[in-house]
């Protein structure tokens, strides 16, 4: 399966943080929605699509940003690993970046299976800490979301409250190993692109 009209990319103007929604007939599922919900809610009206579950890569304020308002609306879960419940409830980052945040706990799922499946959606979950204790890395076919642990030069910052720096190289490790050449690589932020290209220009994989 290559990278095609299953799959739509939004993009914020102040953090820049990549959305994905992913379709299946007329369903889908929204990953990390940062502060694109107009857009989305555009989207998904215009193709009369029903969403059916909201998945975050983790739980920093620009990657969660609208999740909620489209949770209430659209009446879905959103799924979160059980590792980074500390760091959406405490650590977010909207009380230093000044803010509003509106967490609605009633309709967080967490999880920790290295499977979740969300209607007729099946993930493949790798949980790769460094960035934050509980982000993940989602594959669905050959696609990964690799939130902010590899982007295309770069990897997620561990300077940030809760992140760690072995943990991030052991992460890497993994994430290395477990991506095939021809898998695309759909970070949180900035360009996509297949792992055959991204392990030559990403200096944290030479």
């Amino acid at each position: 399966m290559k990278i095609g009209n299953d799959l739509k990319i939004f993009v914020d103007r102040r953090f820049l943080v990549n959305s994905y929604l992913l379709t299946i007939e007329k369903t889908c599922v929204l990953i990390d929605p940062g502060l694109n919900a107009k857009a989305i809610e555009s989207f998904i009206q215009a193709n009369h699509l029903i969403l059916v579950g909201i998945i975050l890569t983790h739980g920093h304020y620009d990657h969660i940003g609208n999740t909620f308002d489209l949770a209430r609306k659209y009446q879905v879960q959103v799924y979160l690993h059980q590792d980074e419940k500390l760091v959406v409830e405490r650590h977010n980052f909207a009380k230093e970046l000044n803010l509003p945040i509106d967490i609605d706990f009633n309709f967080i799922q967490y999880f920790q299976d290295v499977t979740l499946t969300i209607g007729k959606f099946v993930f493949s979950i790798l949980l790769l800490k460094g960035h934050t204790p509980g982000g993940i890395i989602l594959r669905y076919h050959n696609y990964l979301f690799s939130g902010d642990t590899v982007f295309y030069d770069s990897v997620g910052r561990t300077d940030l409250m809760l992140g760690d720096p072995k943990q991030m190289e052991a992460s890497l490790k993994l994430f290395y190993k477990y991506c095939n050449d021809t898998d695309w690589i759909l970070p949180g932020h900035g360009p996509n692109g297949q792992w055959a290209e991204i392990k030559i220009h990403n200096p944290y994989f030479k």
